[in-house]
């Protein structure tokens, strides 16, 4: 795949020239690729057909995005200049969120002790809920994390259990994206500090 910049022949041009090169607008670019050939024989494996239908479900809630105005702008607003609100809307839900860090120092099983949850997705999560176990997978207790400002990346969680054996838990943490996809991470006590 070509880029064209400041190319004065080249610029603006979109569509299939004969059988060999395709050009596409993105942003302030002109991208000029191959054309793609897919075999007519070809057998997909299972894999590759579940990727296709994650695709085609990606490609329906980017569509659903375009038809809210207000989901639309917000996700235009967390754009950059050669990426659409339609793009940014089917990575968010093609990418599952991802908890980056936990940071559990001050959480010393008392009342009122806070943990924070580091998160990387596309677009702010709709929630973040966390269970504490115990060494035997026991919930000792849960609730929602808030978030902590507005960076939209960082969640605290406020204990509100009595837990004597902290050193020895788990927290279970569920994360629920834009798209209302969920993702459910387990960390022990201590494992990932930032």
């Amino acid at each position: 795949m070509a880029k064209s910049k400041d190319n004065v022949v080249m610029q603006g041009a979109s569509g299939r020239i004969g059988r060999n090169l395709v050009f596409r607008q993105r942003g302030d670019q002109t991208i000029i690729a191959k054309t793609p050939r897919i075999p007519t024989d070809r057998v997909m494996t299972a894999k590759q057909v579940a990727v296709q239908y994650k695709f085609y479900d990606a490609t329906q809630y980017a569509k659903s995005v375009m038809l809210d105005d207000d989901l639309k702008a917000e996700y235009k607003s967390k754009t950059n200049v050669n990426q659409s609100a339609y793009n940014l809307a089917f990575r968010d839900y093609f990418k599952d969120p991802e908890l980056r860090r936990v940071d559990d120092r001050t959480y010393e099983g008392e009342v009122g002790n806070k943990i924070s949850f580091l998160v990387k997705d596309v677009m702010v999560l709709r929630s973040l809920s966390v269970e504490i176990l115990d060494d035997q997978d026991a919930v000792i207790e849960s609730g929602a994390a808030v978030l902590k400002d507005k960076s939209d990346s960082e969640w605290l969680y406020t204990a509100t259990v009595q837990n004597p054996d902290f050193m020895n838990c788990k927290y279970r943490v569920t994360m629920v994206d834009r798209p209302n996809k969920v993702v459910t991470v387990t960390r022990g006590f201590g494992e990932s500090q930032g």
